[in-house]
């Protein structure tokens, strides 16, 4: 990623410039894509603008933000780009022909953890067509209202996993992405 950073009426510290490089080192994880990227920081009438391009295979991002802290207005950008990358991701690669990630429930089969956890028995999903889509934390708000001892099978929507809601040792909830047992 080619980064270049222009500053205005201002002269650029140091510090400044590792925080830019810091910032969008993170937007280079959500998308690998990313081939330039070139950051305005102005410094007019006491307020402080930030413009940034992002530029790449088939990628053409801009994020404008000003304040009162050159700081602030930067992480608005960086925010705003998180979110548009994101969005570029989901159009990209969710096609309407694809169904569930091409993962598809399968009753009666054993589901495991499939990361480390303290959900170490298998669970049975009985019933693949009632198995309810939630978010992680709406998952973990429907399981402590239900106030059962037993789990909740999901398919997670932030995730495109199936997931489950359990209660630790220790008594709080956890979600755990779930793979089929072999």
């Amino acid at each position: 990623m080619n980064v270049e950073i222009s500053a205005r009426h201002f002269e650029l510290t140091d510090s400044l410039r590792e925080h830019v490089d810091e910032k969008l080192s993170i937007l280079d994880k959500f998308y690998d894509g990313i081939d330039d990227v070139h950051v305005i920081l102005e410094l007019s009438s006491g307020l402080s603008r930030s413009h940034v391009q992002l530029r790449g295979d088939r990628l053409r991002l801009d994020s404008r933000a000003k304040g009162h802290d050159m700081y602030f207005s930067f992480d608005d950008c960086v925010s705003s780009l998180e979110r548009q990358l994101i969005k570029f991701k989901e159009t990209r690669h969710n096609h309407p022909h694809r169904e569930l990630n091409e993962r598809k429930p399968v009753s009666g089969a054993w589901y495991i953890a499939a990361e480390p956890s303290e959900l170490v028995k298998p669970l049975l999903l009985e019933d693949a067509a009632e198995l309810k889509k939630y978010t992680t934390n709406a998952a973990m708000t429907e399981f402590e209202v239900s106030g059962t001892d037993d789990n909740l099978i999901f398919f997670n929507t932030e995730t495109d996993s199936f997931s489950a809601a359990y209660r630790t040792s220790s008594g709080a909830t956890q979600v755990v992405e779930l793979t089929r047992k072999e």
